[in-house]
């Protein structure tokens, strides 16, 4: 990392400063140039000519279920180290600490410069999306928020066996996603909305908001509920993880099913049960487990593995399709987008012409305009599968269980795009901590040496396109693979296939290209995503 005299390096003037008053000290936003024109274009001509071959070869999908993995606790020290009672105290202890110091710099520090919305805009939530792509729901297994909850409900800094609360059962019509849904919709409203990742104070008020409602539904509720259905990064990271390689399953079956104390699922006197409440001898699929390894630890036969596998190898074997899961993916999708949307010349544009012409405040424009954002990709897909649904008209599958088992190929799309939007920022701003970390609280501390200088990006603008470009791809072409593996599981007729995935290829196509259109936008930066 190199000096440099401004705030952050230009690249061969990339960087164009535009008026404004939601950036740093000098009250500018700074705004990086997005993908060139022709570097746009090959990228949707690549999309598009991947789509085409994708679709001819649909039909050479293998049967079986199997797949290649590799058991990580076959290496001694990772079992051992995973079996002890406080592992999850040791793991969750940096996280811990790290959201004292988020929250106590947030409320009582500068608000002018200040630690805590680089920390956790510019590193914890773009990289969080990293982690899932290559660890699943690990953030999970290191979560404060659920760290808190435990040494307050168990009274212990090694046992997560609940001493205190009550064991009050999750309403039943709440017990899917709809609940984390509800919650990243309205956080996304408050984070945007009020500009939140710019804000010291508010940055430590959403992190105590968090915590406050898993300590709430772990004293009242039993086990993790909160976990289960209500965390909105818990959920979304559970949705992810569908694509992750990495993966909790038994090893044996015969095991599981000749065993008799099911401790996995019932607990031991030492041990808690599966916090989710889940049955691990019946886990097949990511979604709902949080990798905190408590069944390991209290399986009598130690037959739990945390196994690397091929990515995406849930979502192409998945055979059953859930309306919230489906819910979820399609939101996912127009919000992950919508963040992007709104760091774009053209946003700042249609704002003012709105509010100029339906004389509305900003606040109102804004939550229309996101409304608009979230309804016109679930539209989309729901056309897309009513144009399917006519394509095969002796197939029998209603549009409904189309748009819902489809929902599924968007997966991949919206998390490559998501991670193609991090990836600008992260590599662009993540050097913005170092000389925070000798001043924290903006109190004029030099604790290492770090205050007041100015470091340059971690790449070049240049390679950033590249990745950018790149991800936005090899997404696209796992959607595209999935959504040909998905329409064979609801036509077992390769022709009748073939017919009901042209429509949904034609929206893949659209948003894929929409998603370079993004990239290709200057982008407002800013301490997050």
């Amino acid at each position: 990392m190199a000096n440099s005299e401004g705030s952050m390096t230009n690249h061969e003037g990339s960087m164009t400063n535009h008026g404004g008053s939601m950036n740093g000290a000098d009250g500018e936003i700074h705004t990086m140039d997005g993908v060139p024109t022709w570097m746009a274009l090959a990228g949707v001509v690549l999309i598009i000519v991947v789509s085409h071959v994708m679709v001819m070869r649909s039909s050479n999908l293998p049967s079986s279920g199997k797949y290649r993995n590799f058991n990580l606790l076959a290496w001694r020290p990772l079992r051992a180290l995973l079996g002890n009672s406080a592992f999850p105290l040791m793991a969750q202890s940096l996280s811990i600490l790290l959201f004292f110091l988020i929250v106590s710099a947030g409320l009582f520090g500068s608000q002018r410069t200040n630690i805590a919305p680089v920390l956790t805009w510019t590193w914890w939530w773009i990289l969080l999306i990293f982690m899932i792509t290559g660890f699943g729901t690990a953030f999970c297994t290191i979560c404060p928020w659920e760290g808190i909850t435990s040494l307050v409900t168990s009274l212990s800094l090694r046992s997560r066996v609940k001493k205190l609360g009550f064991e009050k059962a999750w309403p039943r019509f709440a017990r899917n996603l709809f609940p984390a849904l509800i919650l990243f919709i309205v956080l996304t409203w408050f984070e945007l909305g009020y500009d939140i990742t710019r804000s010291p104070s508010m940055t430590a008020v959403m992190a105590m908001v968090m915590v406050s409602m898993a300590v709430l539904c772990g004293l009242v509720f039993e086990k993790r509920a909160f976990c289960r259905y209500a965390c909105l990064v818990g959920r979304i990271s559970g949705l992810y993880a569908l694509f992750s390689p990495m993966e909790l399953r038994p090893r044996s079956t015969d095991v599981c099913r000749t065993c008799d104390s099911k401790a996995c699922y019932h607990g031991t006197g030492t041990h808690t049960a599966c916090p989710t409440g889940i049955f691990p001898a019946a886990l097949t699929e990511n979604v709902n487990c949080t990798l905190c390894t408590e069944c390991v630890r209290s399986c009598p036969s130690d037959n739990l593995d945390i196994r690397l596998r091929p990515p995406a190898t849930d979502l192409m074997h998945k055979t059953r399709f859930r309306w919230d899961e489906a819910t979820l993916a399609i939101i996912l999708l127009a919000l992950t987008s919508f963040h992007g949307v709104t760091m774009t010349p053209s946003w700042y544009r249609v704002n003012d012409i709105l509010r100029v012409e339906l004389s509305l405040g900003p606040k109102m424009v804004f939550t229309l305009l996101m409304t608009l954002m979230i309804i016109a990709p679930v539209l989309l897909l729901w056309v897309t599968a009513c144009i399917a649904r006519v394509m095969v008209p002796n197939g029998a599958v209603p549009a409904g269980k189309i748009l819902r088992a489809f929902a599924y190929a968007v997966i991949p799309v919206a998390l490559f795009y998501h991670l193609a939007h991090n990836s600008m920022h992260f590599f662009m701003e993540a050097q913005n901590v170092l000389p925070l970390l000798s001043d924290p609280f903006g109190r004029g501390w030099d604790l290492f040496g770090t205050a007041g200088r100015h470091y340059g990006p971690l790449l070049s603008l240049q390679v950033i396109w590249f990745i950018q470009l790149g991800m936005i791809v090899v997404g696209h072409v796992y959607g595209v693979v999935i959504a040909a593996r998905i329409a064979r599981r609801l036509h077992p007729d390769a022709a009748q296939a073939r017919r009901s995935l042209i429509p949904l290829l034609v929206t893949m196509v659209l948003y894929s290209a929409f998603s370079v259109w993004l990239v290709a936008q200057p982008m407002k930066m800013r301490s997050g995503m």
